[in-house]
């Protein structure tokens, strides 16, 4: 083996050892790094295997390491003699077996490879001189220290956990994280030289932004802290001239991004991923650099060369002059990522453009993101300066779905046992169980602060969120109001305590439900500020100043319409209204207004602000007003908005429950049509009293439940129709597919048909909407799509149909989406123009085909396994085949000339079905030993003289017209079946039919039967 091979493998065992011990956060197994800290771990284990198994780990990050470490060496210092780069090789590794890694710094969340390279340094200063290096040896010495420090930070951040528990882990999993360290490894890009400041800044950008840190709430500390990588959704913004798209879309139109948003909506999260995806893309990718304003609330704006000083502190003084500039001035070559314009004082934010303007003088060619709540800055703050800007939207319910997901799966990766990666799975479905039940869940989702707020508050409390919905909405205000911008370090002028900012909110709240306003002027909500103020003399500020910092720091504000306000979050809004309705003593108000759609969350949270006593007054209240109303649809809704109540309510007597649960008993599950409408009319609310209800087992009772939650239109009813999704009686499959246009097609198909056994596998389309989301109804067998309108039907939706095995569609054009579709039976009728079959033949499983209008290449279905066909009569004949060896039934449509047919040959067919045109048509018959039914189809009576010798054992005959029919060629010959449809018609020798013949008619309940 190679000298210099040799040397990197013993060196990349130096450095695992290294990585092993800041990972396992022993003190004595740090202290201790120099050739025992991979045997002191080893110690701790039970098994010899487990032993065996932590060594090939080791082993094989070793090789991985070397791997690297070889083609560096040869790379920039071929030049060397090999015996000066084994020397400076070995050195390197001297230097880490020397060093004990006891620093309090190293185990610091910000731990970068240029610290940890100065510090071994410091351990083992004269190195280089001890080993005998000359100038060359000493430079590649510097190069593989540095590249080696890097190499111990990205595996030792790799290692699962820390500790005995982190052991364990690493065991279980050994094959996947010896991959993961070869992904991260992989992932660095090369090194160029000793001093590649860039290299070392790209490392410590990507490790320092990949985690979201959560601010404002309690939480333990791996609900606060998390992987970002893992966690990330990407959101939905909208501009003006493309619409609404993925964020990163919009991201490329432009070089120059202005990005709002309201609090919570992740602005912060977004700029930290595009940092740690630009500092991961050394092949073309921007240097990022990421400037939180708010560092700056007292200090001035950052010129380029301290754009280190939030991300790369320690490396800062490594950074070559003019660094930063030449980043900048490169086209593409940076993009400068400018966080909270709102988190600077009102007066600064002129001085935050004239800066920003200033820099993009000076760099034109860097790219710029910046962010801001709307509130602190106009869509067009920017425009001037040629930015595009973009808003954040809310996640809808599937983004929510996949961002619970994501959340737990980042909890995941931090778990040390598999019970402990059980219990995350857990929660995670149960969670999405309660925002699939609670709309008050459903609504604070949408912003992935409060998103991850529900998600956190759920683990921490071991798979449970506070029992009464009171409880959560104060602990988010308690984050929105308060200790979110302090822990931030935010500090708004002028200041107002939590107290404050709900007292005045409160009022707002209720002002607003009140007057029955969405929202209002900004000089109307100041001037209530103001009357406000009167009676809260702590408060020094001027009401608009007061109103600011309401509107660009509580997070429940915002002007969405120039000088107009209203709250973000509908839910808070009723929340602290009805706060203020308690306060006020406005019970009577409650009662009157509770029939209102705007006020029944108003009244159902009022029951849990109150006192008990007062509770049972406007429940109460409720009933009787309830009893007393002639109206049914408003009694039904307020015994519905008491039975909602009582769960805000903390406590109610016995009584008070009793009478609530008598007075709505027949409401939920419905159990009358009536009850059905009522609770479809009542609203939201009343969705989640029928999600809470148990699921009827009586046909007729889950008919109802399903009409009820279809009346309200609302998604959310999904999860509840879904329950029912699985049933088999026809009338619950009915409902369900009646409801499916009430909702949006693809979720609708997605999340409640997918199981559906429908009608025994069949189902009938009317709309060509539903189309593309037949795809997930898993147990769909027969189909039929009837085309309304005169477009002919796409069938590319055929191919994700992988369970069908018969469709019929009307109004087709194209059969090409069919080839290779393993259909066993196929029914189609083609438009305006000529259908090839061509890709019908190729389907090779076909064994029933039905084809009308006019068709070209149907030479080719004598290649099909064909049992039934049915064809018009012209475009069989010109298939010009004569023999069907395997067709058992055979029907041919328009059929006016028979004599081609009577040179077929068919030896197996059993059944032929013929509708005959023309009047006097001779009917001739194939050339078919094995017939036993006949049936023959006609508006004018063909000749039918061919048939008085035939030895068909069951003989049809349907007349659909209105001249006479004349039976008498058929004078004897037994069993046959006529069927007349017209009252004129009329039928003549029907006596002298043979033995077992009928002849019925529509219109003659009496059939004649010989």
């Amino acid at each position: 083996m190679p000298g210099l091979e040799v040397a990197a493998i013993t060196l990349g065992a130096a450095v695992v050892r290294a990585a092993f011990g800041v990972w396992f956060g022993d003190a004595k197994l740090v202290s201790e790094v120099g050739g025992s800290a991979i045997d002191l771990a080893a110690q701790k284990l039970t098994s010899e295997r487990e032993r065996r198994r932590l060594q090939r780990v080791r082993d094989e990050t070793a090789d991985l390491v070397a791997d690297r470490v070889q083609p560096l060496v040869e790379r920039e210092f071929g030049d060397l003699p090999e015996h000066e780069r084994r020397a400076a090789v070995d050195a390197v590794r001297d230097t880490f077996e020397a060093a004990t890694l006891t620093e309090d710094d190293l185990f610091k969340q910000d731990l970068d490879a240029g610290y940890l390279d100065r510090y071994l340094r410091s351990q083992d200063p004269d190195r280089t001189a001890r080993a005998g290096l000359g100038d060359g040896g000493v430079r590649l010495y510097d190069l593989v220290l540095r590249e080696c420090s890097a190499y111990t930070i990205e595996v030792a951040r790799t290692l699962p956990g820390a500790g005995i528990a982190g052991l364990a882990e690493l065991l279980r999993r050994d094959r996947q994280i010896i991959d993961d360290v070869a992904e991260v490894l992989a992932r660095l890009p090369e090194r160029r030289g000793v001093e590649d400041f860039e290299r070392d800044y790209r490392q410590l950008v990507a490790n320092r932004l990949d985690r979201v840190e959560f601010f404002g709430a309690t939480l333990s500390e791996s609900s606060r802290r998390y992987p970002l990588s893992v966690a990330y959704l990407s959101l939905t913004a909208r501009e003006a001239v493309e619409g609404a798209a993925p964020v990163e879309r919009v991201l490329a139109r432009s070089d120059r991004i202005f990005v709002r948003g309201q609090a919570g909506i992740g602005k912060t999260t977004l700029l930290h991923w595009i940092a740690v995806r630009a500092a991961r893309d050394a092949d073309g990718g921007a240097v990022p650099f990421f400037l939180p304003l708010r560092r700056y609330a007292t200090a001035t704006l950052p010129a380029p060369e301290d754009f280190l000083n939030e991300v790369g502190r320690h490396i800062a003084e490594e950074m070559p002059p003019g660094w930063v500039q030449r980043q900048l001035r490169t086209r593409g070559g940076a993009i400068v990522l400018v966080d909270g314009v709102d988190e600077l004082a009102e007066e600064r934010r002129d001085e935050v453009r004239r800066w920003l303007r200033d820099l993009i003088d000076a760099f034109p060619h860097a790219r710029y993101v910046v962010t801001s709540r709307p509130a602190a800055a106009p869509h067009d703050w920017l425009d001037n300066d040629g930015f595009l800007p973009a808003e954040l939207e809310p996640m809808t319910p599937a983004q929510v779905r996949i961002f619970v997901g994501r959340w737990h799966e980042a909890m995941r990766s931090g778990c040390r046992t598999e019970p402990d990666r059980d219990e995350v799975t857990e929660q995670e479905r149960r969670l999405l169980a309660a925002l699939d039940q609670h709309r008050h869940l459903r609504q604070l989702a949408g912003y992935p602060l409060l998103c991850a707020l529900l998600c956190a508050l759920h683990r921490d409390r071991r798979g449970q969120l506070p029992g009464n919905r009171m409880e959560l909405y104060e602990v988010a205000l308690h984050m929105l109001l308060e200790r979110r911008d302090r822990e931030r370090r935010i500090d708004a002028r002028p200041a107002l305590g939590r107290t404050e900012q709900t007292l005045l909110l409160c009022d707002l709240a209720y002002w607003l439900i009140r007057n029955g306003w969405s929202d209002a002027a900004r000089a109307d909500a100041v001037g209530r500020i103001a009357a406000k103020l009167r009676a809260m003399p702590q408060v020094t500020a001027a009401p608009d100043q007061v109103y600011r910092v309401l509107l660009e720091r509580s997070g429940l504000l915002r002007e969405q319409v120039a000088e107009r306000v209203d709250f973000v979050h509908r839910s808070f809004q009723e929340y602290l209204a009805a706060k203020q309705a308690v306060d006020e003593g406005d019970f009577g108000v409650l009662t009157a207004h509770a029939h209102l759609p705007a006020w029944h969350e108003v009244v159902v949270m009022a029951a849990g602000h109150a006192s008990a006593s007062a509770r049972d007054t406007l429940l109460y209240g409720l009933l009787d007003r309830g009893a007393a109303d002639t109206d049914r649809t408003h009694r039904d809704l307020l015994r519905l908005i008491a039975l909602a109540c009582l769960e805000t309510s903390p406590e109610r007597g016995p009584e008070l429950e009793a009478a609530i649960r008598k007075a709505t008993v027949n409401l939920l599950p419905p159990r009358t049509e009536a009850a059905a409408m009522a609770l479809g009319r009542a609203g939201p609310f009343a969705l989640d009293l029928l999600i809470a209800a148990p699921v009827p087992p009586n046909e007729y009772a889950r008919v109802l439940t399903v009409k009820a939650a279809a009346a309200t239109a609302d998604p959310a009813a999904l999860p509840l129709l879904a329950r029912l999704g699985g049933d088999s009686r026809l009338a619950v499959v009915d409902a369900l597919t009646q409801a499916w246009p009430r909702f949006d097609p693809d979720d609708y198909a997605r999340i409640v048909l997918r199981d559906s056994p429908l009608r025994a596998g069949e189902l009938v389309v009317d709309d060509r909407g539903l189309l593309p989301t037949l795809r997930h109804l898993r147990r769909l067998r027969y189909l039929t799509v009837s085309s309304l309108d005169l477009e002919p039907v796409d069938l590319g939706f055929v191919r994700d149909l992988t369970s069908l095995r018969h469709l019929s569609v009307s109004n087709c054009a194209d059969a090409g989406p069919l080839a290779s579709c393993a259909l066993d039976s196929l029914r189609v009728t083609s438009a305006s123009r000529t259908l090839d079959l061509a890709p019908i033949a190729r389907m090779p499983q076909l064994t029933q085909l039905d084809v009308r209008g006019e068709v070209s290449n149907g030479q080719l279905l004598a290649e099909l396994d064909l049992s039934i066909l049915g064809m018009e009569a012209g475009p069989f004949y010109r298939t010009g085949t004569l023999e069907w060896p395997r067709l058992r039934r055979l029907s041919l449509y328009r059929a006016g000339d028979m004599a081609p047919l009577a040179q077929v040959r068919l030896p197996r067919l059993t059944r032929l079905d013929l509708t005959v045109e023309g009047m006097g048509t001779t009917l001739e018959l194939p050339v078919a030993p094995a017939l036993e039914h006949l049936c023959v189809h006609f508006g004018e009576p063909p000749d039918l003289s061919a048939l008085a010798g035939t030895e068909v054992p069951m003989i049809e005959l349907h007349h659909h017209g209105r001249d006479p029919l004349d039976l008498g060629p058929l004078a004897g010959v037994a069993g046959v079946i006529v069927n007349v449809y017209r009252r004129q018609a009329r039928v003549l020798g029907e006596n002298d039919l043979g033995e077992g013949s009928t002849v019925r008619s529509a219109w003659d309940d009496s059939p004649t039967t010989r």
